[in-house]
């Protein structure tokens, strides 16, 4: 029986290490965030841009295994998609060689990565522009019904177009501002096109790329 229960524990370990990280509220996202930076495999967090200053923490990890004993993926990351080799983290400050990261996302907690790709780092409007179009949008789970409004206008003044409902597919077009141009499939079977504000003014992001 012991052996059975620790057979368990390493399966739903091993699941849980591997499972997919994406948000799903709006508070996974930290309003202070400018954008997000794509983890390598091997991961050193310094508290300062300095690699003599300390360090927080060291992680590898790759498509079969996370491994850190000190913190979960999910905690790290605000998307992981190990069957993707895909990860990132949430970033609120970044300059030629370093890039200052949200890595305990429960807390807050931020510290610094160096740069190993300059590429890796994507503000928040040029994140939504490559996978946003590529995969298209979705709803975070509380977001305000206001942000579900459709304009024809990247403008809080243009005409009302309509509501988003129960979206089935939201296709994104392209991003101006805190605004998205998007065309959508809703409960009705119709196709509504215009232009919805995926971040309001005190940063709070409200849709975020389907990345699947």
């Amino acid at each position: 029986m012991k052996k059975f229960l620790i057979l368990l524990a390493l399966i739903f370990g091993i699941t849980a290490a591997n499972a997919d990280v994406m948000p799903y509220y709006v508070n996974n996202i930290n309003s202070n965030s400018i954008g997000v930076y794509q983890a390598s495999h091997e991961i050193k967090i310094y508290k300062e841009p300095n690699e003599k200053s300390p360090l927080l923490l060291s992680v590898t990890w790759d498509s079969k295994n996370f491994n850190s004993p000190d913190i979960s993926a999910s905690n790290l990351f605000v998307v992981f998609l190990p069957k993707k080799d895909l990860a990132f983290f949430l970033v609120t400050d970044e300059n030629e060689n370093w890039v200052q990261v949200i890595f305990n996302r429960n807390n807050s907690q931020t510290g610094w990565i160096k740069k190993d790709d300059e590429l890796k780092f994507l503000n928040w409007r040029t994140f939504f522009n490559n996978y946003g179009r590529k995969y298209g949008v979705y709803y975070l789970k509380d977001a305000p019904e206001e942000s579900k409004t459709i304009y024809s206008s990247s403008d809080n003044n243009g005409q009302v177009l309509g509501r988003i409902k129960l979206p089935e597919v939201i296709k994104l077009t392209t991003t101006k501002g805190n605004w998205i141009l998007i065309s959508v499939y809703d409960i009705e079977k119709i196709q509504k096109i215009g232009w919805i504000q995926w971040r309001n003014t005190n940063g709070e992001i409200h849709l975020f790329p389907a990345i699947k």
